[in-house]
């Protein structure tokens, strides 16, 4: 018998092997995608990394600042047109959801290097998108591709897929738990073996110690500084909270939403729609160059320290970066949601701790934890996935004391949103 052979049978050992070149096929894919995101970002800005982003953007003339996403979105366009790959457009969740339940587990192997192409170039050029999104549909076609390389059958063909969206979060967050939840509660990766997680949970782990050896991976919202406190007060807050970011949540799906319906009416060649979505990005941009930070993380970090930032900016910025987002994936551009949703829970969680705080309802000490429950409520209000979001928040700042709250507020967040509308904001978008 060959190794191929061997393989394609779907044995234990066969499919653990498997597991494991995905895991590290996932890294390496989180890592490259990572780099490119670095290049194009000094390629079209001139940002090396070091100092501060928003001044780089600032310091550049007016007339740049406008062209350089409009010229990142018809590169994009042009690629898009030339490759004809239309399932890398857009957040990609939902196309590979879409394998998983109505293709069979199957992905074009193209998709992967046209995905991290157009998302680097989107990302660089300023465009407001996420990269989660991305890398996991690259680690999802990486694991689809070994599958059919190696003619597994249905089921192990749809199980390397769900290691290789698990693997893309391990790499990219370091969050390897997140990643496997992920794979069964958004992608809805159905199994009834412990065998077939162990695998999915492998994947993810070897590929967050790869990608933590190749670029690094550094628990990026810690707070040292907070106390939890368990109170009436603290409790209200908390249901509060999630309350409010299953109602943003619902918006922000809405406005996405909306960003694809007008750009798809508009009687524009394929090749300069994204040119025209970088080209309003630019011009939102002139106002509010936080819209181009090609990872929202600097903001985040800021928040979650309390750094103080007006309510009334927050609020602007919080619409901003809705519209932004919708602008960029609605205009075909290539980019996910996982940042701008983080991203939106931490400014609504920042705004209602300094109402909080305005009327002294919560102790100073607990206003960072409610930030990073924002981030979680507002992810888990939109995705329909509490588990996803509350560990993928505990997994990144490394509070064990988090872990209850977080529950809480995501599955309260989640509870809400499916009353209002039983879709997620992936499943709106396939």
């Amino acid at each position: 018998m060959t190794f191929q052979t061997w393989l394609s049978k779907g044995t234990p050992i066969g499919l653990l092997l498997l597991a494991l070149i995905v895991g590290v096929g996932g890294a390496i894919g989180a890592a490259l995608f990572h780099f490119l995101i670095f290049l194009s970002t000094y390629g079209f800005f001139g940002f090396s990394g070091s100092g501060d982003f928003i001044t780089t953007v600032t310091a550049i003339p007016t007339w740049q600042r406008v062209l350089i996403p409009t010229l990142g979105g018809l590169l994009v366009g042009i690629i898009f047109y030339l490759a004809k790959v239309s399932e890398a457009e857009g957040e990609g969740v939902p196309e590979v959801m879409d394998a998983l339940a109505e293709r069979r587990g199957r992905i074009r192997p193209i998709v992967a290097p046209v995905k991290i192409i157009t998302a680097a170039l989107t990302l660089g050029s300023g465009g407001s998108a996420g990269r989660e999104g991305p890398i996991i549909q690259i680690g999802s076609t990486i694991g689809s591709t070994i599958a059919q390389l190696t003619k597994q059958a249905t089921p192990e063909r749809r199980l390397l897929l769900a290691c290789g969206a698990a693997a893309g979060i391990g790499g990219t967050f370091g969050a390897p738990i997140a990643g496997v939840f992920f794979t069964i509660e958004i992608l809805r990766h159905r199994t009834k073996s412990f065998f077939h997680i162990f695998l999915i949970t492998t994947s993810a782990i070897l590929s967050s110690l790869i990608a933590a050896f190749i670029i690094g991976h550094e628990i990026k919202w810690q707070t040292t500084d907070a106390i939890m406190v368990i109170s009436i007060g603290t409790f209200v807050s908390i249901i509060g909270l999630g309350i409010a970011a299953a109602l943003l949540a619902l918006s922000f799906g809405t406005i996405l939403n909306l960003g694809r319906k007008i750009f798809k009416k508009i009687a524009l060649h394929p090749i300069f729609k994204p040119a025209l979505g970088g080209f309003v990005i630019g011009c939102m941009g002139l106002l509010l160059p936080y819209l181009h930070e090609p990872a929202a993380n600097p903001l985040i970090i800021d928040l979650v320290r309390l750094t103080s930032l007006p309510i009334t900016f927050l609020l602007v910025l919080l619409v901003a970066k809705m519209l932004a987002t919708s602008i960029t994936l609605g205009s075909s551009g290539s980019g996910g949601i996982f940042a701008p949703l983080l991203l939106l829970g931490a400014i609504l969680g920042s705004i209602v701790v300094s109402t909080l705080l305005l009327f002294g309802l919560i102790p100073p000490t607990f206003a960072p934890y409610l930030i990073l429950l924002g981030m979680a409520g507002v992810f888990a209000g939109a995705a329909h996935a509490p588990l996803t979001a509350a560990f993928i928040i505990f997994e990144m700042s490394d509070s064990f004391e988090l872990l209850l709250p977080l529950l809480l507020v995501t599955y309260t967040a989640s509870l809400i949103a499916k009353k209002i509308d039983c879709k997620s904001i992936y499943d709106s978008s396939q």
